[in-house]
């Protein structure tokens, strides 16, 4: 990976052509996180301690024992989960709209069985010409 070619890059740099046709110097470089539970917590935007550690797929904490088996396996597959935007926007709504709170009774309801926190991420598009 450290080898020749990267590190007189990682030194100097390169020159590459952007999407908007400029010419720009980049410094590739190597980056490790390191972060404990809470942290990957936060950046997974799941809920600490929840039921189900995986916002995908829902797995619950008492069968981590079955992890890796042929039926884990099977089950993955056909219990697959994607992600509950709707229920997110709900709990969104009690909280910033109704004023209810973050570990109230309607927002533990609707987010509760996935583990999901009330995070709306926001997105947005780049159209590079």
């Amino acid at each position: 990976l450290l080898d020749a070619e990267f590190l007189k890059a990682y030194r100097h740099g390169i020159v590459l052509q952007c999407p908007d046709g400029t010419l720009r110097r980049v410094f590739p470089c190597i980056f490790t996180y390191s972060a404990d539970y809470p942290e990957k917590v936060l950046i997974a935007a799941i809920k600490d301690m929840g039921s189900c550690p995986c916002p995908c797929c829902l797995m619950p904490k008492a069968t981590f024992d079955l992890l890796g088996l042929v039926k884990d396996m099977r089950d993955h597959l056909t219990n697959l989960q994607t992600y509950c935007l709707e229920k997110v926007i709900s709990a969104h709504g009690f909280i910033y709209e109704s004023g209810n709170t973050v570990d109230g009774s309607k927002v533990q309801a609707t987010l509760g069985e996935g583990s999901w926190v009330p995070t709306l991420v926001s997105t947005f598009d780049i159209n590079f010409v």
